[in-house]
């Protein structure tokens, strides 16, 4: 494996590099413009007076989902349960929190679809990306890291749409949502784990590019039968990929329980 063979300072200065070059690419390439059609959703029935409704409900999933995760976050939990620091919750919080807010952003805009109403749908996205991509390093790489990226993250991520905004050019928000997965993948294989389950946030992962397959295919979907568009799948699907996350924290545990202090202050393990 590539991490067996390079220094642990050589691995970061590598993720330290792809980022970089992402970054450099997005504001060498021609501007990256919105097609006019994008507003133009396959299914825009209205139902008890909402237009768009099935758009417009299926948002639901992630503030459910956004919920789950902040009640998880506020219990206490033991040792080998969550999380060996409390504060490597932060980045989680942030996480789910802007998961809530995409149920909501995503409706607002799906209610009346334009522009103006998009970058609240786009803005939440890049807060939930960029803060996977903090909680990665933070417990990969660094705990402290992680938590000093956490906010310089999430605003060049809310950035990102506020660009898109003002200029038309999708390239830097395109470079959120498509190049910080491929980051989390590759510090996953270049570090290793404090958690069990990592395998989990690349099956979210997966999951998550099933619901971009199924946004690609918004009208050969609702072609079938007329009942559920490609879209309203997407937000059902994508959904599920945040809850995977959800299911990774509640199920994992620390790879070295020895040195996990215990609430009385000794240690697990023999």
């Amino acid at each position: 494996m590539m991490s067996m063979n390079l220094s642990r300072p050589a691995r970061s200065w590598l993720v330290i590099g792809v980022a970089t070059a992402s970054v450099l690419c997005v504001f060498l390439l021609p501007p990256l413009r919105q097609a006019e059609s994008y507003h133009n959703f396959a299914d825009d029935r209205a139902f008890f007076g909402v237009p768009n409704f099935l758009n417009v409900i299926s948002n639901v999933g992630f503030v459910v989902v956004g919920l789950m995760g902040i009640g998880f976050l506020l219990k206490k939990n033991g040792p080998t349960l969550g999380f060996i620091e409390a504060r490597e919750r932060w980045p989680y919080a942030v996480f789910f929190l802007g998961v809530i807010w995409i149920g909501f952003g995503s409706a607002y805009y799906h209610w009346t679809p334009s522009d103006s109403t998009l970058v609240w749908d786009r803005l939440p996205m890049t807060v939930a990306f960029m803060s996977v991509v903090a909680s990665t390093i933070s417990e990969r790489i660094s705990v402290r890291a992680g938590l000093l990226l956490l906010g310089p993250l999430v605003l060049a991520g809310a950035a990102s749409a506020w660009y898109w905004r003002r200029t038309g050019n999708l390239w830097p928000y395109a470079e959120v949502q498509y190049v910080s997965p491929l980051l989390v993948g590759l510090i996953i294989m270049l570090f290793p784990p404090r958690y069990t389950r990592g395998v989990d946030l690349l099956w979210a992962v997966a999951i998550y590019a099933v619901a971009k397959t199924a946004e690609a295919l918004d009208r050969p979907i609702f072609s079938v039968g007329q009942v559920i568009s490609g879209h309203t799948l997407k937000h059902l699907v994508a959904a599920f990929a945040l809850f995977w996350i959800l299911r990774m924290l509640c199920k994992r545990t620390s790879t070295n329980l020895e040195n996990v202090p215990t609430p009385s202050g000794g240690r697990l393990g023999g």
